[in-house]
């Protein structure tokens, strides 16, 4: 039995061998064409890696945007509050929306999960020695339990240390101020007031929810600097919430509260609407994904011309060669596919440089773009999604590769032996 077992070993490495083999002769006069090359396999390469850098930047923002995405990540049953609401002349709510209205709104609700205000403010912070600008919040403690963050360092402040000086960070602030890794216990400053930092949350995209914030305070020490009180306002629902019945459920609320405050509503100055619909809207809805599938079939086409124009200027070069494979026994579809290859490894190794350059390409455009706004330390995207990359993006350079290899191997290989064998086809 141990003979018939290794023999069987024996057999089976063997046959390995045999395809690895056929595997080898098969790759190596394509690989060979590359090599010699260079000039064509080079444009190739390059073109594929500037094309996919600038899709997979794109994708993974339409990811960010109608993704269930931190801190977001139940996008789809939080209701956000307009801040005002226009009374039957049009006119401005008076004061919007500030706490006690949104505690007269939650009043007239039922059958939410929890919600959340918070009032925004921008303003000068002062920490380890260095100045700077930030957009910070004054929030309560149920901001984290509708808003997931991810805590690099840390904690959320609770509802007992909401009464105490505690202040929350993103990573961007933590690293553009502080050269230690743990920042724990530091003390920062605000709007003139002391604060010690409790945690450090992971940075988010820009285009998620809430991504321009950098510092979350507690809001008993929300002192109106900027001369207004008005509050941003979120309602999580649970998962069974039929949102179409919740959504007119806060409309009424709304107009509840405003009678009780004796304005007469004639509509809302913005419907009611999920976190998931103002995202996707604010970018311009539909429009904007027509315009995202319109920009993605831009950058495919002006470089799939160009590739199929060199793959024929390519391929014309070795015509006599092709024409030499086919005259000695070579089908069609064996060089067919020769020339498709040698472009689908071009492609997908331009797509892999494109992938490996997406990292340090954000971070050179949050430097152009943010190193002195404002708004303090932002990203455009935090990290990438390896289910954009596998499930789009390479899926996408797949049919690229296939698109613009294909249409040439098809023109070439279908011409007579004959015009091969003398050097080229007219």
């Amino acid at each position: 039995r141990f003979v018939l077992r290794g023999r069987y070993v024996w057999l089976v490495y063997a046959e390995f061998g045999k395809h690895m083999e056929r595997i080898r002769i098969y790759f190596k006069p394509i690989w060979y064409n590359i090599v010699r090359h260079k000039a064509y396999a080079g444009f190739c390469v390059f073109g594929t890696m500037l094309t996919f850098v600038f899709i997979t930047i794109l994708l993974q923002i339409v990811h960010v945007v109608r993704g269930n995405m931190p801190p977001a990540f139940h996008a789809e049953r939080i209701i956000e509050v307009p801040t005002y609401i226009l009374d039957e002349r049009g006119n401005n709510f008076t004061n919007r929306w500030n706490r006690k209205d949104v505690q007269l709104l939650m009043g007239q609700l039922k059958g939410y999960e929890n919600y959340t205000c918070y009032h925004d403010e921008a303003g000068n912070i002062r920490t380890n020695g260095q100045f700077g600008m930030s957009m910070a919040v004054y929030t309560d403690y149920n901001y984290w339990n509708v808003f997931q963050f991810d805590f690099v360092q840390g904690h959320p402040f609770t509802e007992q240390e909401a009464r105490d000086r505690w202040v929350v960070v993103n990573e961007g602030i933590a690293k553009t101020y502080f050269t230690k890794e743990n920042v724990i216990g530091e003390k920062l400053y605000f709007q003139g007031n002391e604060y010690q930092i409790i945690g450090v949350v992971a940075n988010v995209s820009l285009f998620a929810q809430d991504g321009n914030l950098s510092l979350w305070l507690p809001e008993h020490f929300d002192r109106g600097v900027s001369g207004n009180d008005w509050v941003n306002t979120f309602i999580l629902f649970p998962e069974e919430a039929d949102m179409e019945n919740a959504k007119k459920m806060v409309t009424h609320a709304v107009n509840r509260v405003a009678e009780m405050k004796h304005v007469n509503v004639n509509n809302l100055a913005e419907p009611i609407r999920t976190v998931q619909e103002v995202r996707s809207e604010f970018l311009g809805g539909d429009f904007w994904v027509i315009g995202v599938l319109g920009v993605i079939l831009l950058l495919l086409a002006i470089p799939i011309l160009n590739i199929i124009l060199l793959s024929l200027a390519n391929t014309n070069i070795q015509v006599a060669e092709i024409g030499i494979k086919r005259a000695l026994g070579a089908q069609q579809s064996l060089v067919f596919f020769e020339i498709l290859v040698e472009n689908v490894i071009l492609v997908i190794g331009g797509t892999l440089l494109g992938i490996i350059l997406f990292v340090p390409l954000c971070q050179f455009f949050d430097k152009l773009l943010f190193e002195n706004m404002i708004l303090g330390a932002q990203t455009i995207l935090a990290d990438m999604n390896l289910g954009v990359i596998f499930g789009e993006v390479l899926p996408l350079s797949l049919l690229f590769s296939i698109i613009s290899g294909g249409l040439p191997a098809y023109w070439v290989v279908k011409y007579p032996i004959t015009d091969m064998l003398k050097g080229g086809v007219k």
